[in-house]
Formats: structure tokens, C-alpha cells, sequence
């Protein structure tokens, strides 16, 4: 498996069609990525500076971009703007990391340009540091709808417009008539007329129009002539009497229409024959049936948005070499805006992106008369990962702190995104964390969609200024493997934040695909004896088991339930009414699994298990001292274990927060919950911990080495002996 670098003007006519088959293989030939599109791409606009990049593996051709060297170890893909998104024809994003280092000289980043995340690599998949911002908000037309159907769920603005100038145009005029060229022979001729029309206007008087006669021309009649022969592209054209007011040139394949370029007569403004045009193009389309997706592949505006029935964020997407390239180059980036004048107020506009209205509410009740229902909140696996859990945390943790906050994107009729948030202050740091303490086992953002996440960091600026400009951000513990938290990290470095991870506890799991005679023969030989060996004990002196699952009988557990816990070795809670407020809500939304082991009607174990659509998390335990002999930890695990795997088909078992010995014994699989702490560099405070935070590291990566350096010669002088 290897890259090679070659000279992309020169030699990509040699890889053709193997590029044109990886884009047929990963995006169904995407029109934008074939090589009758970036051929003449590379022909009328390269430099000669920029480089084909052939991934092999086994010797097949298995990845293929173009690359043009910005100067000073960084690159970026190669994009002229004739081209609205960049092709990246590799199915696994983890290939980057050796990209990087085949590059020629030395490559510490690359700059991934205008990324349709619909049709690249996920990039999630890639672990060295990656910085994506917002590059455009393209629109499209699906297309399994009727026309008269898609035309009534436009707005009603649109439609009475369109109907305007459809009736104005008929009424001072004759009516708009659409005609289209599709040959080889009437492609040149058709970009002629584009571009008569476009250098009349504002673009010719710019300098920046189409003519058959300049390179802009030459190329859309070049990449248009050759679609055709394929019939493959469209010349679209709308007339208003005998005078030509509209014109589209247009490229697809069998999945899709892309819209390259458009223009109108500027003189015949009053009749909108921009609009009157698409109005006919769609449709046509969507009377053809032909199933294909209308792609504009522009930057929307809001009047372009109503023609729209799905949109997509088009990503620039940066990729560093290591952590410590993408710090330093956030470092030097926010040095610069501040020398530069850019960043005055301690905002990085720049990095933000387009104006997002940002709301937040003190309150969940709060949070629900803003938005309404907050079913899509709900709890499912985890009910941490819900609204119920942080009203509970609230109430019963933090009922009187004025910094508890829930951010939300506002201006949208269903949120798609909630940050739970704790604002505080010790001594003169101000830090911005995460709504959570150590009954929190795994804390994240309430995403619906893991696209929301490039919302996030309009919410990490907004509760950055509502603290007076915040220090520090810290979120943990967290799953790293997940969107969020990569998310969350990318966010930071977006609004110029300095981030590092760092290590919270293992947690150990059981993934189940058995039932519970084929679980106890995966375990050890001593823990399938001591399950039959004291469950039999127990039973013998008169032990009986129970689950309580609902709300008939929960007080009584409750009560139970504390009972055992304070006869136990635990620490008593700080928060007394924190746990039975959490059974009381499981109870009421069918996730409580309360288990009680007593000894002649006496509760001496007991063990609170959460159960979910297919996970069950084991979130406490506790047995009555006394009654250690007896083992009923054990005995009450098992049953529940079983019940969960037998009755609620489970298909992951948690046991949570630690790596106790106990665990290992129980489960199967080993993970991690890592955190997140971020440094701001535009504030002194912030500046004093971010180099703190690096010494620390530092120090203890030297600690480590010479650690190693010293076990090494003790080995060699052992050996030597």
C-alpha cells in the first residue's frame, strides 16, 4: 500500500480511466468528479505546479486526488473556481495519514477544499488533528415527487412571484419558451450565446464572463462537448419574443443534473427570466421521471433556499500532521488576527461563519417553551443522553446555580441541538464546561443528526461571551471514538481555541449475541462455579430475588435500596435525593431494572441496572456488609445479568465508570472515556494555563521516555550478566 506523486497536467490523460472507475465505484460517476470534467480543468487552468496523488493497494489503483503545493509544507487540493466541489476519490480517510508523508518535502497539512460530505471519505475515520469549517450551504431538488407536488410546497412568496412574471411576460411580451441543445455540434454555439449574455452584464463589465473567445469559454465548450457525446449535457435556454433572456448550461449522468453556470438578459430584469427558467428546467425534470437528483451546487441564498427540498454544508476540511502542528498553527493563526486587528473584540468572525442566532434557557421547563416538544430528546439507550437526565441533575446537584445553561441554535421550528453547560468561576479563571459531576458516566451534546455538530461552535462562542470571555472549556468524560467528541474538538480549533484530550477511566462492556447458557460458558471456569455454588447458598438460607421494573412497589425499593447502601462500605451520598429521583423517572419511562436480594424478607444487596432499547448499564451496586460471606453481589449480578440478556435481549451490557477488578471478571471488552480541555489564547489567563497545560505534557512525555530509556539498560545489563 503506497502513494505515488506524478505531475498532474502531464499524466492524468495515462489515469483516466481509472479515476473515472473509482468515481464510479464510490459516488456513481459523479459528474463534477469525471475526467471529461477535470481533464480540461487541469488543461485550460493547472500551472504545472500540481500533483496527481495514486493510492495502491496489492497493486490495484485504489485512490486517486489532485494536489497543488501553497508553500511551506502545505498543500491543498486542487480547485479553480469552475469547479464547486473537489473530488476525492478514496473510500478510507486513514489513507491521509500516509499521504502526508509521500508528499515531497516535508508536508505538516493539507487543505481539503469545497468537500461535499455526501460523496468524499469519512473523515471521522481519520485520527491526526483536522480543523472543518463551513464552506457553502448548497441546495437541490430530490426527485421522487411529482411536479405539482413539489410546486405546492413551495412558499407561497415564490409561487405568487413566479405567477408574476409569467403573467407580465405574456402580458407585454408572449409567453417564455424554453428550447435546449443537447448535440456535440450545438455545444460551441450554445456557450456563444451564454456568453453574449453574460459579458452584456455586470460580469462582462467586471472582467469575469464567458466568451467562446477566453478560457472560461473554451473550457465549458470543451467539458459540454464532450457530455454530449454521451448525452450527457444540456445547453437550456429561454426565450421572451424573439429575444434570448435566460440560459443554463447544465451537465448529469443517470443519478444527477448539476447545474454548471447561469445567466440572464440584465435588460429583461422585470421578468425574472432567471427564475422563469429554472421554474421550466425542474419542470421538465421532474415530469421525465427520470430519478434524478437536481444538484445547484451554489451558496444559497435564502431566495435560492425556496426553490430547494433538501440542502447540504459543503466542508473545507484541514488535516495536520499531529496535535502539536495544528496547535501551533492555531496559535500563530490567532496571533495574527489579533496583531492584524481582525480580532479586536476576542471573537475570530473569520472562523465562525455565517451569523447563527444562539438562545439558551436556565431551565429544561424553559427550554420546552422555546421549543416546544422535546420528544426527540428523549431517553432511548441512555438516559444520559436526554433531557430527563439533565433535569434531574439540576434539580437535585445544581437547583440553585445560576450557571447552568442549555444552548440551542435558535431562528429553526425543531432544535437539533442542545448543549447542557455549566458557566463558572474559580478565583479569576472563568471556565465553560460540561452540565455534569461524577454520577455522570458519559456526557455529550443532544444531537439528532451528527451533521449539527458545525453548529457547535456558534454555541461554544456564544457561552464563551456570556461568560466574559471565558478561559477555559472542559467536557468529560466522553466517548472518543465518537462524532461528538472529535466534533467538539474540531469546533474548538474553529473559533481559535487551543484543545487537548485527556484520559478519564476504562470502562468495560459485554457485547451480547448469546443467551445466558452461552454467556456462562464464555466465562471462567471460577466465576461459573461461584455463580452455581452461591446461588444455591443463598437459596438455601432462605434468599429470595427481585426486579422491580416499574412504578408498582418502587418506593418500597427505594427505601431498600438505601437501606443496603447505608449498611454498606459505600460513601454516603452528598446528594441524598439524586438516586431516587433517578428510579422514580426510570420507573415512569420503562427503564428501571431495581434489583433486591433479601435473606428471610431482609434487604442485603441490591443493585440498579438501566436498561434501554438495547443496552443495560449497571450504575449501582451495593451489599450490606455483614452479609459479605454470602457473596449476594454475586448472586444478585447473575440474576440480573440474566434477566437483561434472556428477557430484555440486550445487546450491550455496561458496567460503567472504572477498571475494578471485579469488572473484568463479569464483561469482556475493555474501552476508554477520554475529556476535553481547551485553552483560550486571546486572554492572558487563558494563555498562562495553555502553557502550563503544554509544560505538564511535556514533562510528563519526558518522564515517560527516560522511564523506558532506564528499563531498556537494566534489561540489556541482565541479559549482559
Amino acid at each position: 500500500m503506497s502513494w505515488e506523486i506524478y505531475p498532474a497536467k502531464t499524466i492524468f490523460p495515462t489515469y483516466a480511466d481509472d479515476w473515472d472507475r473509482l468515481n464510479a465505484e464510490l459516488y456513481d460517476s459523479h459528474p463534477y468528479f469525471d475526467s471529461r470534467f477535470v481533464g480540461p480543468l487541469l488543461n485550460f487552468f493547472a500551472s504545472g505546479k500540481e500533483k496527481l496523488c495514486i493510492h495502491r493497494s496489492n497493486g490495484v489503483i485504489s485512490g486517486a486526488l489532485i494536489l497543488q503545493p501553497d508553500g511551506m509544507g502545505r498543500w491543498s487540493t486542487y480547485r479553480p473556481s469552475q469547479v464547486q466541489v473537489t473530488a476525492l476519490l478514496f473510500g478510507d480517510a486513514r489513507l491521509l495519514d500516509s499521504l502526508l508523508k509521500s508528499l515531497p518535502g516535508f508536508a505538516w497539512t493539507i487543505e481539503f477544499y469545497a468537500v461535499d460530505p455526501r460523496y468524499s471519505p469519512d473523515f471521522s475515520r481519520f485520527k491526526p488533528a483536522q480543523i472543518v469549517s463551513p464552506h457553502a450551504y448548497t441546495i437541490g431538488i430530490h426527485p421522487d415527487i411529482r411536479f405539482a407536488d413539489y410546486w405546492n410546497t413551495r412558499s407561497k412568496n415564490l409561487r405568487a412571484n413566479v405567477r408574476r412574471y409569467f403573467n407580465r411576460s405574456e402580458k407585454e411580451s408572449t409567453t417564455p419558451l424554453l428550447s435546449k441543445s443537447v448535440t456535440t455540434a450545438d455545444m460551441s454555439i450554445g456557450v456563444a450565446r451564454f456568453g453574449e449574455l453574460e459579458t452584456a452584464g455586470w460580469k462582462g463589465a467586471a472582467g469575469t464572463a464567458v466568451s467562446i473567445d477566453n478560457e472560461q469559454g473554451l473550457f465549458y465548450s470543451e467539458i459540454l462537448s464532450r457530455f454530449a457525446l454521451s448525452e450527457q449535457a444540456t445547453v437550456y435556454e429561454l426565450s421572451i419574443g424573439a429575444q434570448l433572456a435566460a440560459s443554463r448550461l447544465v451537465i448529469a449522468n443517470d443519478k444527477m443534473v448539476v447545474i454548471l453556470k447561469t445567466t440572464y438578459d440584465e435588460s429583461l430584469a422585470r421578468f425574472a427570466p432567471g427564475r422563469l427558467l429554472l421554474y421550466r428546467i425542474i419542470e421538465e425534470e421532474l415530469a421525465s421521471q427520470s430519478g434524478r437528483t437536481i444538484e445547484f451546487y451554489t451558496n444559497a441564498t435564502s431566495d435560492q433556499a425556496e426553490w430547494a427540498n433538501f440542502g447540504c454544508t459543503i466542508q473545507n476540511i484541514q488535516i495536520f500532521k499531529s496535535d502539536s502542528y495544528v496547535a501551533a498553527f492555531s496559535i500563530l493563526k490567532v496571533l495574527w488576527q489579533v496583531l492584524s486587528g481582525v480580532d479586536r473584540k476576542g471573537a475570530n468572525p473569520a472562523s465562525i461563519g455565517e451569523p447563527v442566532a444562539v438562545k439558551n434557557c436556565s431551565r429544561i421547563d424553559g427550554l420546552a417553551a422555546e421549543l416546544g416538544d422535546l420528544q426527540q430528546f428523549a431517553a432511548r439507550d441512555n438516559i444520559e443522553v436526554s433531557v430527563d437526565w439533565f433535569e434531574l441533575l439540576q434539580n437535585n446537584v445544581y437547583p440553585n446555580d445560576s450557571g447552568v445553561r442549555y444552548y440551542f441554535v435558535a431562528g429553526r421550528s425543531i432544535s437539533s441541538t442542545i448543549i447542557p453547560l455549566r458557566l463558572t468561576t474559580e478565583g479569576r479563571i472563568r471556565t465553560v464546561e460540561a452540565l455534569g459531576n461524577y454520577y455522570t458516566s458519559l456526557y455529550t451534546p443532544l444531537l439528532i443528526n451528527d451533521s449539527d455538530l458545525l453548529t457547535v461552535r456558534h454555541v461554544l462562542a456564544s457561552a464563551s461571551r456570556d461568560h466574559g470571555g471565558a478561559h477555559v472549556m472542559r467536557f468529560a468524560p466522553m466517548d472518543p471514538e465518537s462524532p461528538a467528541f472529535n466534533g467538539l474538538v474540531n469546533e474548538l480549533r474553529a473559533i481559535g481555541w487551543i484543545p487537548f484530550r485527556f484520559f478519564c477511566f476504562g470502562n468495560w462492556f459485554l457485547t451480547v449475541d448469546f443467551n445466558w447458557e452461552g454467556y456462562l460458558k464464555k466465562r471462567s471456569a471460577n466465576l461459573r462455579s461461584s455463580i452455581k455454588r452461591r446461588n444455591k447458598d443463598f437459596a438455601a438460607q432462605g434468599g429470595t430475588l427481585e426486579v422491580v421494573t416499574n412504578a408498582d412497589g418502587v418506593e418500597q425499593a427505594i427505601l431498600d435500596f438505601q437501606e443496603v447502601y447505608t449498611a454498606s462500605w459505600k460513601i454516603p451520598e452528598p446528594y441524598p435525593d439524586f438516586v431516587p429521583s433517578l428510579i422514580r423517572r426510570l420507573s415512569a419511562i420503562g427503564m428501571l431494572r431495581l434489583g433486591i436480594a433479601r435473606l428471610q424478607g431482609r434487604p442485603i444487596a441490591a443493585q440498579l441496572w438501566i436498561v434501554g432499547q438495547d443496552k443495560a448499564s449497571i450504575y449501582k451496586v451495593a451489599y450490606h456488609k455483614a452479609f459479605a460471606a454470602l457473596s449476594p453481589g454475586t448472586v444478585l449480578t447473575s440474576y440480573l445479568l440474566k434477566h437483561v440478556i434472556e428477557q430484555d435481549n440486550v445487546k450491550e451490557v455496561d458496567f460503567l465508570i472504572g477498571d475494578d477488578e471485579y469488572k473484568k471478571i463479569w464483561m469482556s471488552d475493555r474501552r476508554e472515556r477520554w475529556g476535553i480541555v481547551a485553552y483560550n489564547p486571546r486572554t492572558a489567563i487563558g494563555c498562562l494555563l495553555l502553557i502550563k497545560e503544554i509544560a505538564g505534557r511535556v514533562t510528563k512525555l519526558a518522564g515517560k521516555k527516560l522511564k523506558e530509556i532506564i528499563l531498556k539498560k537494566k534489561y540489556l545489563g541482565s541479559r549482559a550478566s
